[in-house]
């Protein structure tokens, strides 16, 4: 209820004989008046229970409400602190395991060469012994494969 609602008289008074018209009896516009003042009690109380309950959650001059701030701050704070630090312990475990695996390609790749130069060597090797083989055998077999 607004500020102002509170000090209007209300309907039921202003709608009784006498209760806010012109003329009526004496004893009608008490009767409005104690009506109204009731309602604003009333009104009062209820205002009155809402601000007890404020400041029971938040303490006399909103100085616990600092402090509930505070600790669900600090709460939050806490769990991203957690959070973040699963997720860096998890990248750490990904990168290490990428670093292993680079390795393993590094050699793999070490392995792969030399034995590519080996066999390249080998296969020269094989090519001048054929060469060889070929001149100790007669020179003509070559010109006649090629007819």
């Amino acid at each position: 209820a607004k500020v102002t609602d509170l000090w209007r008289m209300p309907e039921s008074a202003q709608k009784s004989p006498g209760g806010g018209g012109g003329g009526g009896s004496m004893k009608n516009k008490l009767q409005a008046i104690n009506t109204a003042l009731e309602e604003q009690d009333a009104t009062l109380g209820s205002v009155s229970t809402r601000l007890e309950s404020i400041e029971g959650l938040v303490g006399e001059g909103g100085s616990g409400l600092e402090d509930a701030i505070r600790k669900q701050t600090r709460s939050l704070q806490e769990k991203m602190m957690e959070t973040i630090n699963a997720m860096q312990e998890d990248m750490d475990h990904k990168f290490s395991l990428q670093v292993a695996e680079n390795k393993r390609m590094q050699q793999h790749l070490s392995n792969t060469k030399r034995e590519n130069q080996a066999l390249t060597k080998r296969l020269v090797a094989l090519e001048e012994r054929v060469a060889t083989l070929e001149l100790e055998l007669g020179g003509d077999d070559e010109d006649e494969e090629d007819f």
